[in-house]
């Protein structure tokens, strides 16, 4: 049995609650935010991942940033993201509300084959990142022999 106890918006308490749980969502969204999503198992920022025949191509969601502050790394097979968010507040403003902050996030991912890093493709439209990577194929003709 759950019992729910709701009170009207304007009771001292609610208030307080209100300002309470404003003061931890904003928290959430500081710089501390990917370090304390990770201890917890969450992955920031989200991302897809998804190939065809001769492309790998990662999509994640970036919103409010700039693509002048992403980076992306390929290392081997693993594909890393790096960035960050830069809350600007003009001089002359004061912040009466605070739910989306400065942050820093990094996120990896192992790619299902090797890639051709020359031909890596980045783009952002509408807070979306997409990267587009084409596929190393091997070429049956090209061997190595080693003799021992």
């Amino acid at each position: 049995m759950t019992i729910t106890t709701t009170m009207a918006p304007n009771t001292m308490i609610a208030r307080v609650q209100n300002q309470f749980d404003r003061i931890l969502e904003t928290s959430r969204n500081t710089s501390m935010l990917p370090a304390l999503m990770h201890r917890k198992g969450f992955k920031m920022p989200s991302l897809n991942v998804y190939e065809d025949a001769s492309m790998i191509y990662v999509e994640t969601e970036l919103p409010g940033v700039p693509l002048d502050d992403v980076d992306v790394t390929i290392v081997g097979q693993q594909l890393t993201i790096t960035g960050r968010r830069t809350l600007l507040v003009p001089d002359e403003a004061a912040i009466v509300a605070k739910e989306r902050g400065s942050l820093k996030f990094q996120r990896s991912v192992m790619l299902s084959e090797p890639v051709i890093e020359e031909g890596v493709q980045i783009s952002m439209h509408r807070g979306i990142l997409t990267v587009s990577m084409p596929k190393m194929t091997w070429n049956t003709e090209h061997r190595s022999t080693f003799t021992a």
